[in-house]
């Protein structure tokens, strides 16, 4: 499979091609684990309804995904999804806020509080301006992560709706694969993955096992794993100038061999990421390939962007070669959604750097029991 982007129908299995090809005019929700082509999918749909529904918008969380599939291969064909019918929620609804005549809220302090204010905006104008069905097909990604009201406005002004999610990965305070589920007409899973190794599946199956009605992700791993074997590994800090001078020095190491995909560095907190750079920018090797995206301070990424560093949250939907996880310690009992999501983020090569100790989830096992049983006192 193309590592990116399929290029081919040869490269869609039984299960993507069926997504693809289902009714026109059904509403359809796609669940499935990380690098199950579940986005892929999403978008190839778009493009093969788009004669019998062209009014059409893909929305997705976070900036950085929209950013992503603005850079696919057939967008803005004449005959495809256009750029600009790709946009997060938040844009999108503050964008029918503006041109149907109602108020945007003001700023708010925080993202959570933005987001309900956008929201209670988008319902007050739908109904004073009596809105009807602006769309024929709305396309949602992450799905997990909206609230049941964007979900409910979705649905208000499209004829049908086509979502993509997978529960593992919600790292906001969303029910919207419930929601998604009722509004749809069917479910369809795609169960296998080809992006994440056997290692890093068994790793993240470690951190947040699937629940019952879920395989694990190594059961449906199609990996080449032979080709190009997986690793975790857990690095130890005295404190953050350690983690950070040891990343640095992988990151350039790994550069020698990962030469056409990017490397991520993703953290829980802006602070210790902003350190990052500030090292970074005295590197004459990495300063000038390294690139900090925020999300109110957003930069676009190139094939020089060979370096990308971000939290987890704004990490949603990317994917790279190798991650470096900072701060393992922190994602203690209540954090396994945003753990999971930042490993599975990576393709071959994972790096958890901690200081102190880690929550027995987050330790990649060894495999070895201790020959020196002195180490056990």
């Amino acid at each position: 499979m193309n590592e990116t982007w399929w290029v081919d129908p040869s490269q869609l299995d039984s299960d993507q091609k069926a997504v693809l090809i289902a009714t026109a005019d059904s509403s359809l929700l796609i669940v499935g684990p990380p690098g199950s082509g579940k986005t892929n999918i999403l978008m190839l749909r778009a493009n093969y309804v788009r004669p019998v529904g062209a009014r059409q918008t893909v929305l997705t969380f976070t900036r950085a995904l929209a950013e992503h599939l603005r850079s696919g291969p057939n967008v803005g064909r004449a005959d495809q999804i256009q750029r600009e019918e790709i946009s997060t929620f938040m844009a999108w609804a503050k964008s029918i806020i503006r041109n149907h005549g109602g108020t945007l809220p003001e700023e708010r302090d925080s993202f959570e509080e933005e987001r309900l204010g956008v929201v209670a905006a988008l319902e007050d104008t739908v109904e004073h301006q009596r809105l009807g069905k602006l769309y024929d097909v709305i396309f949602v990604d992450e799905v997990q992560d909206f609230l049941d009201r964007e979900l409910q406005l979705i649905r208000r002004l499209a004829n049908r709706a086509n979502f993509a999610g997978d529960i593992r990965q919600r790292i906001w305070k969303g029910e919207g694969l419930k929601t998604a589920s009722t509004i749809a007409d069917e479910t369809m899973e795609l169960s296998r993955h080809y992006r994440i190794g056997e290692k890093i599946c068994e790793y993240a199956d470690q951190i947040l096992p699937p629940r019952a009605d879920q395989a694990p992700l190594l059961e449906g791993c199609n990996y080449p794993e032979r080709l190009r074997p997986s690793s975790v590994e857990p690095v130890p800090c005295a404190d953050e100038n350690e983690m950070i001078q040891k990343c640095i020095a992988k990151v350039k190491e790994q550069l020698r061999y990962i030469t056409e995909e990017p490397i991520g560095i993703i953290g829980p907190f802006n602070d210790s990421l902003d350190e990052f750079m500030a090292a970074v920018g005295a590197d004459a090797t990495l300063s000038s390939i390294t690139v900090r995206h925020k999300s109110n301070d957003y930069h676009a990424y190139d094939d020089s962007s060979r370096v990308r560093v971000m939290t987890v949250h704004a990490a949603k939907g990317s994917e790279f070669r190798a991650v470096h996880l900072f701060h393992g310690e922190e994602f203690r009992r209540h954090n396994r959604e945003l753990a999971f999501t930042a490993v599975t983020r990576a393709k071959t090569e994972v790096s958890v750097y901690y200081v102190g100790s880690l929550l027995g989830h987050m330790v990649p096992a060894s495999g070895e029991l201790t020959t020196d049983l002195s180490t056990l006192f």
